[in-house]
């Protein structure tokens, strides 16, 4: 429990940090925009993520909650790249600072990792700290010029793929939880015979099929403007889930319905159906 209390620490530090910054420049920027951003860079860490972490196990997170280190690895995730990184961001986009800032905020990374490692609750595999200073480098980098652009002129490209970041958030979100709280899991075999942990199998099954479903939801919200579109991925996903069920890729467990999760994911859809339509207007911010 210890160790869980750091993560802890600095998810609410950043949480506070992002809630006062938003307030602060709600004059300057409309807050909405400023939340949307928040997903799309959240999104995009979360990719980086799945990548670096969950298909090249190049560190771990000792959280200490659970035993199994793919659940840990999973908590450790959840609570730092929907927290530190995107407030990190955020703060230096909102307020305009300039690459000393990112070289300042990389070193702070670094320190931060080199403290988690003294005190053993984050480790190396293969990781290196100058791979951690290149990522956040690269990072904030791309954060400042993507933040610029959804400014100046959201349309095209940019707001495209804003919103696939932002989708794959809302989409995927309620899935580790519910895997962490023991309600439901997702299996296949192929995968189960490269990834053989419960966990790290079950999130890569999952994660493929969400980012699917972000790219329907770019397809039928945001490029295929009349509004009977918009019910194609409630039926997609009502058809998915329930044939994925029945093939038992996915599983519900613990006495958790499977109506449930189908209810989940048709507020997400919703949710992001809303965000899409009122948010990001070319010329408005």
């Amino acid at each position: 429990m210890t160790n869980l209390l750091w993560y802890i620490l600095l998810g609410v530090i950043s949480v506070v940090v992002s809630s006062y910054v938003i307030y602060k420049k709600r004059n300057i920027y409309k807050v909405s925009t400023l939340i949307v951003f928040y997903f799309f860079i959240t999104g995009a860490t979360w990719i980086g993520e799945f990548i670096v972490l969950g298909l090249f196990n190049s560190y771990v997170y000792k959280i200490g909650v659970f035993a199994d280190p793919w659940a840990q690895n999973l908590l450790g995730h959840l609570i730092l790249n929907t927290t530190l990184y995107p407030t990190t961001a955020i703060l230096l986009v909102a307020y305009s600072l300039g690459y000393g800032w990112i070289i300042l905020f990389t070193a702070l990374y670094v320190l931060i990792e080199y403290v988690f490692i003294q005190l053993g609750i984050y480790e190396h595999h293969w990781w290196k700290y100058y791979m951690t200073a290149i990522v956040v480098i690269v990072y904030l980098s791309t954060a400042k010029y993507w933040f610029a652009k959804i400014i100046q002129k959201p349309i095209g490209i940019i707001r495209t793929l804003t919103f696939f970041f932002v989708a794959m958030l809302v989409i995927h979100t309620p899935t580790p939880i519910l895997l962490l709280l023991g309600k439901q899991h997702y299996q296949l075999d192929l995968i189960n015979k490269f990834f053989i942990n419960f966990y790290i199998s079950s999130i890569i099954v999952a994660f493929v099929n969400h980012l699917i479903m972000s790219f329907i939801l770019i397809i039928f919200v945001c490029k295929l403007r009349k509004w009977y579109w918009r019910t194609v991925p409630f039926i997609i996903s009502i058809i998915t889930l329930t044939t994925y069920t029945n093939m038992g890729i996915l599983v519900i467990d613990n006495g958790w319905k499977f109506i449930y999760y189908l209810l989940i994911e048709q507020i997400c859809i919703a949710t992001f159906i809303l965000i899409e339509k009122y948010t990001l207007k070319p010329n408005v911010h």
